[in-house]
């Protein structure tokens, strides 16, 4: 390493310590420091810790003065600077500028970096026939390539993660102690010599397979991937190792191969995500505006939810009967391959049987997916702990996260300070949230916690970052529903931890409205928040879910909430929405024979019109997400729900954005107001009977809620107003929430980065905590 003059001017030599705290790892911040010491002639080190990083330099004052001043403008895109603090030491003579390696003990400061989607300039080398990497598909450098998925310990050095046993080429080590390269001190850099490979397996039968490979047996390197191209061109289906685990791949302008894809993995109407080559790919496809444009583009690398266009090439069962649909650019070089290859979209959904978690090891691959898949495309880097793919959706010209995951995941939180906890989530879209006493942070997407391989991974990454983050809880937060597994887990867990060790219960619609406090830094005010979702256990027994809480981060006071109705058969009713709908209608039709869906005998619609009102059997709701089931079965007659929010999201679908009508919707009561359903149902059944159209009367039911919770608002209109919850992944009721609203609180909180339904349940958890905590301790002050 070149040696730094040491003889400044004759002006005296100082030292200065520098401490940047945020997302400062994993991302090329060392290298970018030391090029600028170097630049300004300063000596010192550089240095990963616990804390965060640590720079020592040592020069003139107006050098340093101006290395304070340029460090900040200097770190590469992607890296998120909270804090940079600077004091004064005593020099030690260094005569040169070095990166050092600190091993870490105690709890983490430092944030782990997240993984980073492939980047343009990688992407342009393993296209290039003359560059050293082409089609090399795990190709990387300091602004791309895996980082939570390959950890096994802080700080980020390629000995602690799953990189170790991959040793660097001498033209790899080069790149790497280089600090003209881009590649100085990449962690996961590697190239066909040295790194990790891929190969494929391929499963298929044969008979009616075009393509030169040998069925059944193994290919290696650039042949696996032409081999996967070939049996997507052919209909088949691939399994793929991607960042964080297995996905399945077809051809998605193929409908045949869409519908044997949904056949085997069990997914009979859920949205598959499209992975398309390039931005002028999903211009084809898809409508895009400036703000789409970015995210899609951001290198988190997100499914983002946006409009199609109509007559594209895209198979119909890629999003039956939606407005949406998910499109990605490729997250590593070999999902680029493939993309190049075959230009054209291609399904890539989670490699997975529906309901179970991700695959992600080899073993597991081969065993679980033989049912679903004719080829599987594998790789030797070992993925430390699995991740899905993260769902964005821009409402309102805002981003706003409905799966974190791969790219967002793990996500800071800002709370006070507080001993280590661990908040345990919900049931459905599962994630945990923690605190090891010195950083807050939000877990990724776990799934819903139905089955015992979904619970076993839930239990898994609480193990997992309890060593990570070094931390053992002093206390869990958890839903106050009883029959939660999270639930029951903290009782059970409790008990393990050390005698010290609490846990608190916490509403869940509370959660829900203390995330958006988080989300919008408001942990300190009064807030009115407008939680509506699909169901959550409420303070008085009962299910709540469409509600408006005044609220702090500690309590909550309900205040208004939509009208009771029931739920005849319980669960039942969220599967087969037309039993809400009978519920709603009851009462309003002169006979309630007048609701027919041609999949429901009379008898059965009988016998569930006699369950109605029997509380033994169907209990009572105030859920925006159930209200939403009941117009879907009138609206659109939908009989069945095919998977969680399915008949809220075909109604969205179905809108017509040029009527601008809606139904009375009532504010009654005085100590706790309601917004009285019944006009609006009986408005819709009029409208209907009246042939008005389904696109008509799905606008007139959104407009009629925005205007029925703007009422609402307009009681407390010096507060604060936050929208939060699972219904306000709904971009149509969302937007019209925000117009009529236009000139009202001088907040209005929307959904961001930590995701309205419960995906982010355990962060308003974890804060709830925080915060009664803090309150306990400036209470002995």
């Amino acid at each position: 390493m070149t040696t730094l003059p040491r003889t400044i001017a004759g002006l005296p030599i100082i030292a200065r310590r520098f401490m940047l705290r945020g997302r400062v790892q994993g991302l090329g911040v060392r290298p970018t420091i030391f090029r600028l010491a170097n630049e300004l002639h300063l000596a010192g080190q550089v240095q990963n810790t616990s804390r965060g990083v640590e720079i020592d330099v040592e020069g003139n004052v107006d050098l340093i003065d101006r290395f304070g001043h340029e460090l900040p403008k200097a770190l590469p895109v992607g890296s998120d600077l909270e804090e940079m603090t600077q004091q004064s030491i005593d020099p030690i003579g260094a005569d040169q500028f070095a990166i050092l390696h600190e091993p870490c003990n105690g709890p983490l400061t430092a944030r782990l970096p997240t993984d980073l989607s492939v980047c343009s300039k990688c992407r342009s080398e393993i296209a290039n026939r003359d560059n050293r990497r082409w089609r090399y598909p795990m190709t990387s450098c300091t602004a791309c390539g895996p980082r939570w998925s390959i950890i096994r310990g802080m700080p980020y050095e390629r000995p602690d993660t799953t990189m170790a046993q991959f040793a660097l080429c001498g033209l790899c080590l080069e790149e790497y102690e280089s600090p003209q390269n881009r590649r100085f001190h990449a962690q996961t850099n590697a190239c066909c010599e040295c790194g990790p490979r891929v190969w494929s397996i391929d499963s298929i039968d044969g008979d009616n397979i075009d393509g030169d490979w040998d069925r059944g047996k193994r290919a290696d390197g650039d042949q696996a991937i032409q081999n996967a191209a070939l049996a997507l061109l052919a209909g088949r289906i691939v399994a793929i190792k991607g960042l964080g685990g297995y996905q399945l791949l077809v051809d998605a302008t193929n409908e045949g191969a869409v519908r044997q894809l949904r056949e085997r993995k069990g997914r009979r109407e859920k949205p598959f995500a499209v992975m398309v080559e390039d931005l002028s790919m999903a211009d084809r496809l898809a409508w895009l505006d400036d703000t789409e444009r970015n995210v899609l583009t951001d290198s988190s690398g997100p499914i983002l939810l946006l409009t199609p266009r109509e007559n594209s090439s895209l198979a119909v069962g890629i999003h039956p009967g939606l407005n949406t649909v998910g499109l990605m650019l490729p997250t590593t070089p070999l999902h680029a391959l493939l993309a190049a290859d075959l230009a054209r979209p291609l399904v890539c959904t989670s490699g997975n049987r529906e309901g179970d978690p991700l695959e992600y090891t080899i073993a597991g691959a081969q065993e679980n997916l033989q049912d679903m898949c004719d080829l599987w495309l594998h790789h030797n880097r070992p993925i430390e702990r699995p991740i899905d793919d993260s769902v964005i959706r821009v409402i309102a010209n805002r981003p706003v996260t409905i799966r974190l995951a791969r790219g967002l995941a793990p996500l800071a939180l800002e709370l006070p300070d507080c001993q280590p906890l661990l908040a345990t989530g919900g049931h459905l879209k599962g994630a945990i949230a923690w605190s090891n006493g010195v950083q807050a942070v939000l877990g990724p997407h776990l799934g819903d916690l139905e089955g015992l391989a979904a619970r076993e991974r839930y239990l898994q990454q609480d193990e997992d970052v309890r060593q990570l983050y070094r931390f053992t809880p002093k206390s869990v937060v958890h839903d106050l529903h009883p029959d939660y597994f999270t639930t029951q887990w903290a009782t059970r867990s409790s008990s393990t931890w050390g005698k010290a060790q609490s846990r608190k219960a916490v509403q869940h619609h509370h959660a829900h409205v203390v995330a958006g406090m988080v989300e919008h830094h408001l942990l300190e005010q009064t807030v009115l928040g407008i939680s509506w979702d699909g169901t959550g256990y409420g303070s008085d027994g009962t299910l709540w879910g469409g509600e408006f809480l005044l609220a702090t981060a500690t309590i909550f006071k309900r205040v208004a909430h939509l009208r009771p109705f029931c739920l005849p058969g319980g669960e039942a009713a969220i599967r087969e929405p037309w039993r809400v709908a009978l519920a709603l209608t009851i009462g309003q039709l002169d006979d309630g024979n007048d609701l027919v869906w041609p999949g429901v005998t009379s008898q059965r619609q009988a016998l569930v019109e006699g369950i109605i009102n029997n509380s033994d059997f169907s209990p009572v709701t105030t859920s925006a997400g159930r209200l939403f089931d009941g117009a879907a079965a009138i609206i659109l007659g939908i009989e069945r729900a095919g998977f969680d929010g399915q008949p809220a999201m075909l109604l969205e679908a179905a809108v017509d954005l040029n009527d601008d009508g809606y139904y009375n919707f009532p504010l009654v009561g005085k100590k706790m107001k309601q917004l009285d359903w019944r006009p609006l149902i009986a408005g819709l059944l009029t409208d209907r009977d009246a042939g008005v159209d389904a696109g008509v009367l799905s606008q007139r039911f959104h407009r009629t809620l925005a205007k029925g919770i703007a009422e609402v608002c307009r009681s407390w209109p010096h507060l604060p107003h936050l929208l939060t919850g699972g219904v306000f992944q709904n971009k149509r009721l969302t937007e019209l929430v925000v117009e009529e609203l236009q000139d009202g609180p001088s907040l209005l909180g929307l959904p961001g980065k930590i995701p309205p339904g419960d995906g982010g349940l355990a962060a308003g958890q974890l804060a709830f905590a925080a915060s009664h905590e803090k309150q306990a301790n400036n209470r002995c002050v």
